[in-house]
């Protein structure tokens, strides 16, 4: 998932200096999600769009020192893990 996350928040893959703070983004944004509902089997396939974009939008607003788009990031989060929380889990993914 890193890998995947690193490059929609348009970092190279050679970067690796965002590492450590990206993976614990990542693990914060999939607790988070968990707790606030969104069903397991959703979560459990980190390949799932839903949950990709969910961290992507996660990361994007706490990462690196700009933080005039945090808001604007969280809202968009906080609005897609709430439709998430209404999903259904084992949907196709594809």
């Amino acid at each position: 998932m890193l890998e995947k996350i690193k490059k929609r928040c348009g970092i190279s893959e050679n970067v690796n200096a965002y590492n450590d703070e990206i993976g614990d983004y990542i693990e914060d944004a999939l607790e988070d999600m968990k707790t606030s509902g969104v069903p397991p089997d959703i979560l459990k396939n980190e390949e799932d769009k839903r949950v990709l974009t969910a961290v992507t939008l996660y990361v994007k607003a706490y990462l690196g020192n700009d933080r005039a788009d945090t808001r604007m990031y969280l809202d968009l989060y906080r609005k897609k893990v709430f439709r998430m929380t209404l999903e259904e889990g084992d949907q196709d993914v594809e």
